[in-house]
């Protein structure tokens, strides 16, 4: 008499359950955009890293520049703000992910409509709506001068953030918070983060006006202060602009280990 056979059906284990599904793979919108916020949170972890000593350099001026000042604690500030958005933008984009959902292109309209193409009038209401209270301004918009600049959403808030707002849009104030422009970036980089401002929803229009306006800012620091000022900040070349934070947005952290920002 043979013994019962103790093979077991494919895909069973030993405790007679099956094994769990491989994770679904990225989509390639978002795995491109997750490749930009994993490069910006590097960034930002290596500038936290470096910024302070550096911010004694007369070199760093360039990139103090676009903070709008030399205060390593506003810098500091900033730079984690923009880290924690960026970690809040990558957990919904992983979890959109996981649903086997990719992102769609959004946008902005480039041509007026011509009036065979605008869709018919509304009815009007019998009733007007009631108006909308506005909604506060977002902090990484503000200047130094206006309290609210210095706001740190918790991570809650910022996840609420991420889900209802377009990608591109978070994207423009994880810029913001990082400085980052065309002139620290790495030309294949730069490509790429430009890229999600504009296809997902974002706005390039407040990049270069806060710029202008944390260039001002600085400018009047400076006059303030000319004793700390030993080389120009405006129109520097590139290796004057490489100097400034130690590498140009994109290229790998010299320093590999750097520690992450842990939210408060």
């Amino acid at each position: 008499m043979q013994p019962a056979s103790t093979k077991q059906p494919p895909g069973s284990g030993a405790s007679g359950t099956n094994p769990p599904e491989p994770p679904r793979p990225i989509p390639g919108r978002i795995g491109g955009v997750l490749h930009v916020i994993r490069t910006l949170i590097a960034y930002g972890r290596y500038l936290t890293a470096a910024a302070p000593a550096r911010a004694a350099r007369p070199e760093f001026a360039p990139a103090a520049a676009l903070f709008g000042t030399y205060d390593v604690a506003t810098i500091l500030f900033r730079v984690q703000r923009g880290i924690r958005r960026a970690m809040a933008l990558q957990r919904y984009l992983l979890a959109r992910a996981a649903r086997g959902r990719n992102l769609r292109f959004v946008w902005a309209p480039t041509t007026e409509p011509q009036p065979h193409h605008r869709p018919p009038p509304a009815p009007p209401r019998a009733k007007p709506a009631a108006p909308r209270r506005a909604p506060g301004r977002e902090p990484a918009l503000l200047d130094d001068s206006d309290p609210r600049a210095f706001y740190l959403p918790t991570d809650e808030e910022l996840d609420a953030e991420v889900r209802r707002r377009p990608v591109g849009l978070t994207m423009t104030y994880i810029c913001l918070d990082l400085s980052v422009y065309p002139c620290l970036s790495e030309s294949a980089f730069f490509d790429q983060w430009m890229g999600v401002i504009r296809r997902y929803g974002g706005n390039l229009g407040p990049l270069f006006d806060v710029r202008a306006r944390r260039q001002k800012a600085f400018q009047r620091e400076r006059d303030r202060r000319p004793e700390t000022w030993h080389i120009p900040w405006q129109a520097v070349g590139l290796p004057a602009i490489r100097q400034a934070p130690g590498l140009l947005i994109g290229e790998p952290p010299p320093s590999p280990g750097l520690p992450a920002i842990v939210p408060s």
